[in-house]
């Protein structure tokens, strides 16, 4: 009887551990679906953070020369390693090969000079595993930012940045169920 008192006192039966890891568990299952949205959110604000750079330079470019820039190069500010119009912010530059971020592009030329943060594809085009898609768009004479969700967790995603309750296909920034003017 003795020995049983000390053996209790000293730690914790089986049942006790395995009901402190399914609570923690339960708990882990609750927060990660909150802390992936999380990470997404930051690589929506890296995103428009340098959506805003693009247009400014574009902007810059355009008081210079009458005209705006096609590619990257063109800019007097351009991230590191861009080429061309599209640039892939993880991984190779030019393919986004190896990388989780997303590819920003450079559209003049076709309807409203715009550039576009395009979070669709991961690394291959055909095979997609990213768990939010969605595509940011700003006009370069416009401060607004359009989210389109392209799947269901991309448009909640959307609704969250644009500050709607009800997930829609398309929103801006300001706070609309509708494209940005």
């Amino acid at each position: 009887m003795k020995n049983a008192n000390i053996s209790r006192l000293g730690g914790f039966t089986l049942i006790e551990l395995l009901v402190v890891v399914l609570i923690i568990g339960i708990l882990a299952a609750m927060a990660m679906p909150q802390y992936f949205k999380a990470v997404e959110r930051s690589r929506m604000t890296e995103a428009v953070t340098l959506m805003d750079s693009v247009v400014k330079a574009q902007r810059r470019k355009l008081m210079q020369t009458n005209r705006y820039a096609a590619t990257f190069e063109g800019l007097d500010v351009s991230p590191k390693g861009a080429r061309g119009p599209v640039y892939n912010t993880k991984g190779d530059p030019e393919t986004g090969a190896g990388g989780n971020g997303f590819d920003i592009q450079i559209m003049v030329g076709r309807g409203v000079p715009t550039v576009v943060a395009w979070r669709e594809f991961n690394g291959d085009y055909m095979h997609s595993s990213l768990q939010y898609r969605y595509a940011l768009q700003r006009d370069f004479q416009s401060d607004n930012v359009t989210c389109t969700g392209i799947n269901d967790a991309g448009r909640e995603l959307c609704a969250d940045f644009c500050g709607i309750d009800t997930p829609v296909e398309s929103c801006c920034d300001n706070g609309t169920s509708v494209r940005c003017p």
